[in-house]
């Protein structure tokens, strides 16, 4: 079995190129979680040191990375710059904060939502 930077390449998916997602989250037991189902896990806290991470790790991420809500919120620029270059690895799923849920999936829902139906008279 082939060894990836981030992660294992899964005996179901060898001989291709899909790697173990990584989270990239700010938080010790986040982290430790994700780590304890096999998902190596990376605490960055700010803003500059997150982009600056995922700029220098562009090429290497998996297809999947999993961001819990404050690191997404403080990305978004990041993420939004490479879906305008039409750059669609990696994924990013998003996770609750454990201190508090910030809605941010929701939101995200929301705005598809409007765009889909041409419309901002929806309440959700």
């Amino acid at each position: 079995m082939g060894r990836a930077e981030f992660g294992r390449v899964s005996a179901l998916s060898e001989g291709r190129t899909e790697e173990i997602p990584l989270a990239v989250v700010d938080n010790e037991i986040l982290a430790l979680g994700f780590e304890m189902v096999g998902v190596k896990a990376v605490v960055l806290r700010g803003r500059r040191k997150l982009l600056e991470f995922f700029r220098e790790q562009e090429k290497s991420l998996p297809h999947v990375v999993f961001v819990n809500e404050r690191v997404f919120e403080e990305i978004e620029p990041y993420r939004a710059d490479m879906l305008r270059k039409g750059k669609i690895k990696p994924v990013f799923a998003v996770v609750p904060d454990l201190e508090k849920p910030r809605g941010v999936r929701l939101r995200q829902l929301r705005q598809l939502l409007l765009r889909a139906l041409g419309t901002e008279e929806i309440k959700i």
